[in-house]
């Protein structure tokens, strides 16, 4: 049984790779041809880590939030260069000023970036390795048998 399978924009949640229709044909579920299937399962692997990222990281405002705490933790080190700010807009001076202020009352020490970072690394490093695997894959059954083991 295939767990979860994207075919276009369509996600596809435990379904046998092929079933018997009323005629005794068996009939694919998913694609296949072995190159739909591949490029099926990379779109799969895709959807599944922007999916985990999400759930692991929680709503949009905690996204938001540990944006805003990284480009804060990054002014903060960029200060630590004394840039020439003076070739900055008015605005821009005062958005750079408050990115500080924030750094300064610790805004960019945040638990919530480092879990942040943590899951995106994790994240990734899951789907670059399940890419590797799927890459070196070629035939029909390989195929199959990898879509079922994710």
């Amino acid at each position: 049984m295939v767990e979860i399978i994207k075919v276009g924009n369509l996600v596809y949640q435990n379904i046998e790779p092929t079933h018997v229709d009323e005629s005794g044909q068996t009939v694919w579920n998913i694609p296949s041809d072995p190159v739909e299937l591949k490029t099926a399962l990379f779109e799969t692997l895709g959807w599944l880590t922007s999916q985990n990222i999400v759930k692991t990281i929680g709503d949009a405002n905690k996204k938001d939030a540990s944006t805003s705490k990284a480009v804060v933790l990054l002014a903060k080190i960029i200060n630590t260069l004394k840039p020439d700010i003076t070739n900055l807009t008015a605005d821009e001076q005062s958005a750079y000023q408050k990115m500080l202020d924030l750094a300064t009352a610790g805004y960019s020490d945040s638990a919530l970036l480092n879990q942040t970072f943590d899951v995106l690394n994790t994240q990734l490093q899951w789907y670059a390795q399940k890419s590797v695997e799927l890459e070196a894959l070629n035939t029909l059954d390989e195929l199959v048998a990898f879509a079922e083991g994710l």
